[in-house]
């Protein structure tokens, strides 16, 4: 991560963290993660990306051997004082990572994609440090959708989203916790890296977010996916 994306976080860490506990976003977010990791037995787990430990402490309390790793100190802080069985340590995900090749049989990474910009990198780290035979599970907010602005059809009543870039890869702002980066890329940029890094992808998952009468249930929010080593 760049220094510009670190401080973005670091100053963001305390509202983000907050603004989490209530999303119901990151509640429909964590019903989908409990339903595919509902068991662990002691399996090494690295949360790339921790943020503030909620998944670290999570796949630690089903049985897991969790390490959480942050590239902003801020987050890495608040983490440990909300999670103090957990382990975690500061780094810069963007670069390699201080493990040995073959040291995991999980690298969890949810919601941290998007916001970073050196994704083959990680990608390429995530395949060294997994063990053979090992998972990559990772989610982004999915491409095809999140930057388009709710519409209404005056003739139908339905709602939708007007996309108008989706193709051309971007860089943008978000102002939710403060601000912080975000690039667009279509949805092919991730699968192509991945299959790149010479993992073999099993398992997407593009789940219903919305309920209200003003967005359209049949539109994602979020995308999920799963690789082997």
């Amino acid at each position: 991560m760049s220094i510009k994306v670190i401080d973005q976080w670091n100053d963001a860490a305390q509202a983000y963290s907050e603004e989490q506990e209530r999303s119901l976003f990151a509640q429909l977010n964590r019903s989908i993660v409990s339903k595919r990791f509902t068991a662990l037995h002691g399996e090494k787990i690295l949360d790339l990306g921790c943020g503030y430990g909620f998944y670290t402490d999570y796949l630690r309390s089903i049985g897991g051997d969790v390490i959480g790793v942050d590239g902003a100190q801020t987050m890495v802080d608040i983490a440990k004082e909300k999670n103090p069985d957990c382990t975690f340590m500061t780094a810069d995900i963007t670069q390699p990572l201080p493990f040995e090749d073959d040291s995991f049989d999980i690298v969890f990474c949810n919601q941290v994609l998007m916001d970073i910009e050196n994704v083959e990198t990680v990608l390429k780290e995530c395949k060294r440090v997994l063990k053979s035979g090992g998972i990559l599970y990772y989610s982004i907010v999915h491409p095809a959708f999140f930057g388009g602005k709710w519409t209404k059809d005056p003739d139908t009543g339905k709602t939708g989203k007007l996309i108008s870039s989706y193709l051309t890869e971007e860089t943008s702002e978000n102002t939710f916790w403060g601000s912080t980066t975000h690039y667009h890329r279509p949805l092919s940029y991730y699968l192509n890296i991945a299959s790149d890094a010479g993992l073999t992808l099993v398992h997407t998952e593009e789940p219903k977010a919305y309920e209200d009468a003003d967005r359209n249930p049949d539109l994602p929010l979020f995308f999920f996916a799963e690789y082997r080593n």
